[in-house]
């Protein structure tokens, strides 16, 4: 049965620098003035009409109270040590902040239908942390691992239906168009974790990358890429 514990303290894990990087960044939010705040928070009409594109990146590390900031980065310290653990530090941080600012770029859709119903501003620390729950509960489920939730034992598929449901009960205690970014990351979580957890997308995108790259590398130093399509010539350097 796997309990809840706080693993040692490590710059080198991905995980306890975001549960840092939360705390910092909440704390520096609330020192700024109220005119640098309302640059950083992201209103999805501000972000299509202004094109301020650096609100939907800016907001996703801070929380709005010190409970959120508290719980959060606990929450992200100990869960997100596991998570990385099992993905790997890079696939880790594709999930923990691409899935909330999926979240957020998906909240711009109703926004642009509906501009002044989205005047107000949204924080991305919830998000992060739901996320994280549910993948956490979803993939103990997928190991057949039996949780230990403040003594409760609970299966790992119960344990992700809490992260959920609380992003639902604040939609019901004050409006669903609040949570919008959170409900989001939250099905996108799902939905990643009911194809297995795979990061197809992301490992696409990885690999333009790289080939973009040793394009580059043949461009400037004469290198020819051999490639199933390309014969190797016996004059140029190659890369396999």
């Amino acid at each position: 049965m796997q309990q809840f514990g706080l693993p040692k303290f490590s710059f080198h894990h991905n995980a306890h620098k975001l549960a840092v990087g939360i705390v910092a960044a909440s704390v520096i939010f609330q020192l700024l003035g109220p005119r640098i705040q309302s640059l950083l928070a992201f209103v999805p009409p501000f972000t299509i009409y202004n094109l301020e594109i650096w609100r939907v990146f800016s907001a996703l590390l801070i929380a709005q109270s010190p409970m959120q900031v508290i719980f959060g980065a606990l929450i992200i310290y100990s869960l997100g040590s596991t998570l990385e653990y099992t993905y790997g530090q890079k696939k880790f941080l594709y999930m923990t902040l691409g899935l909330p600012l999926l979240g957020n770029v998906l909240t711009l859709f109703p926004a642009l239908l509906f501009p002044s119903s989205f005047l107000f501003p949204y924080f991305g620390a919830h998000s992060i942390v739901t996320t994280l729950w549910i993948v956490y509960g979803l993939r103990s489920e997928q190991t057949g691992q039996q949780l230990n939730f403040w003594g409760i034992p609970l299966q790992g598929r119960t344990f992700a239906l809490i992260g959920f449901g609380f992003v639902l009960l604040q939609g019901v205690f004050s409006s669903f168009l609040l949570v919008l970014p959170d409900l989001f990351s939250a099905m996108a979580a799902y939905g990643l974790m009911m194809r297995g957890g795979k990061f197809e997308l992301f490992s696409r995108i990885e690999s333009f990358y790289f080939s973009w790259k040793l394009r580059r590398m043949k461009a400037k130093r004469g290198m020819h890429v051999v490639t199933r399509e390309s014969p190797q010539k016996k004059d140029d350097y190659t890369i396999h």
